[in-house]
């Protein structure tokens, strides 16, 4: 899979693609396994949707707080 090579508004924040395999189990998609930028994940998002036959409703994007911050 490859990223637009697009300017993005970086927000410093780090998120990760869920996926809603059965009915109440979420894991997390492979490409956003090590956190991504919100417009990565967002592409991710669409990717999965057209290619992959997901239905949104199966998918989440959720951002994942930096607790190394002090």
């Amino acid at each position: 899979m490859f990223f637009r090579n697009e300017l993005q508004v970086m927000d410093g924040k780090r998120y990760i693609v869920l996926e809603c395999e059965l009915k109440r189990e979420w894991t997390v998609v492979r490409e956003s396994k090590h956190t991504v930028t919100q417009g990565e994940a967002l592409e991710i998002f669409q990717y999965w949707i057209k290619y992959k036959n997901v239905k949104p409703e199966q998918l989440k994007v959720i951002e994942v707080p930096d607790i190394l911050k002090g």
